[in-house]
């Protein structure tokens, strides 16, 4: 993996995730606070968290198509600007009003629409900014601010602002939107992808539906990203049983205090920074196939371990192994889809393979509920321990080199070719010279 520096606008497109994940921290932290002071109701308080998670469900298979037809940047742009005027109309209710629990659970739905749009469009754009020998360090770098920024600063800081006053952590995460999206806004060139087809991909359909088709078609008809929806959609499975009731287990069967429950979840957090931080080196040094191997043998053994010896000292370091690992993964998974698929098909093959993993996840928390309630809290581990083994038997058997290799273009296996290492690929995208980064770069623009 080259280690030659990231272009200037890749790190204006990191800072603009790192602004907007802050606010999301902040948020995140701040809207159950306000919702406990709204309702007591458990049921409408649940509402939103489901409220903002279905839009990846309802919306990811069309928004991919836009994310196909459009230019991505101008997509960031919108939806950073769309989230700002929904949290700060928020923000602005405080100050002057009285919050109906309605209002939240709008606020929590269009966010998550917001969302689907914002993180599909961001996964399309960056292989067009960065060399595809950088993609992994790019990706891992994308990982590591998320954590950093959403976990460790802004849901303490959300805390503090909203015991100063309650509008103002969600006037601060509107800023973060709109100080995003100017970022975005500076990226110069066009990013809408061309409508020609390409060898691998099929020709453009001039429907909706006929777009969602072709990208369905296009993800069944690759060995490599079959095989990788399916570990994806086990992964999700396994670890979302486990969340589930996992305040349940770290109180009731680690002796967790609340008050210790923060930090908790800061180790946690702290092995997928380390992650992303490191994520991009580990791979360039033992390849992506070996990474893989190992991200998914490692989980399904903690996963046991952590069923078997339910000890704080233990299941502590057990977890942030199994969030480096899982991590590291994860940023093999999203560079080879960002490899594999073309251009003018990101967006859909990227939100259908969304929509199945993520999809999981809501299936698996229920999964865990039911054997956490019937068999006890460690239950879900050993079962969570058997999904996770199977998805390391797919990528055993199924994520061979030779396929992995295969499934690659020609042009970005080769970090000698002048176009790869200019960031060109068979993505019909027109991408002129962005003056800011000539700039940036001491030349003349």
């Amino acid at each position: 993996m080259s280690q030659t520096k990231l272009p200037p606008a890749y790190w204006r497109l990191w800072t603009a995730a790192a602004v907007s994940n802050l606010g999301d921290g902040m948020f995140i932290i701040a809207l159950p606070l306000l919702a406990v002071r709204v309702t007591s109701d458990p049921v409408s308080i649940g509402l939103i968290t489901v409220l903002f998670s279905i839009p990846w469900l309802l919306f990811s298979l069309p928004v991919g198509v836009v994310i196909d037809r459009a230019d991505r940047r101008r997509v960031l742009v919108a939806a950073d600007i769309c989230r700002a005027a929904l949290v700060g109309a928020l923000a602005v209710v405080l100050a002057v009003g009285e919050v109906q629990i309605w209002m939240l659970w709008a606020v929590a739905f269009g966010l998550g629409v917001g969302e689907v749009f914002f993180d599909n469009g961001s996964q399309a754009i960056l292989p067009v900014i960065v060399p595809d020998a950088q993609l992994e360090r790019a990706n891992g770098f994308f990982f590591a601010t998320e954590v950093a920024t959403n976990t460790f600063i802004g849901m303490p800081l959300g805390g503090v602002l909203f015991g100063l006053a309650v509008w103002v952590p969600f006037g601060v995460d509107a800023a973060s939107f709109v100080l995003a999206a100017a970022l975005a806004a500076t990226l110069r060139g066009s990013f809408r992808p061309s409508p020609a087809s390409t060898t691998s991909a099929p020709v453009a359909a001039t429907t909706i539906v006929a777009d969602m088709r072709s990208g369905v078609r296009w993800l069944l008809d690759n060995q490599v990203l079959r095989s990788l929806i399916i570990v994806a959609t086990l992964i999700n499975l396994a670890f979302a049983a486990t969340q589930a009731t996992f305040v349940l287990f770290a109180k009731d069967r680690l002796g967790i205090s609340d008050r210790a429950f923060g930090p908790l979840l800061a180790l946690v957090g702290f092995g997928a920074l380390l992650a992303g931080l490191t994520g991009g080196r580990i791979i360039g040094a033992l390849g992506q196939r070996q990474a893989l191997v190992i991200a998914a043998i490692i989980p399904a053994l903690t996963s046991a371990l952590i069923g078997l010896f339910a000890r704080v000292w233990l299941v502590i370091p057990l977890i942030a192994v199994q969030a480096f690992t899982t991590t590291v993964g994860s940023i093999v998974a999203v560079t080879l889809r960002q490899q594999i698929v073309p251009g003018q098909l990101f967006g859909r093959v990227n939100s259908i393979y969304r929509w199945i993993s993520t999809g999981a996840m809501p299936l698996g928390a229920l999964f865990g509920a039911v054997l956490a309630s019937t068999y006890g809290l460690r239950a879900p581990y050993f079962a969570a321990s058997g999904l996770l083994a199977l998805a390391a038997v797919v990528v055993v058997t199924r994520l061979t080199s030779g396929a992995m290799a295969s499934a690659v273009p020609a042009t970005m296996n080769d970090p000698d070719d002048p176009d790869v290492s200019a960031g060109d690929d068979d993505t019909p995208i027109n991408l002129s010279r962005d003056p800011l980064d000539a700039l940036l770069d001491g030349e003349q623009p």
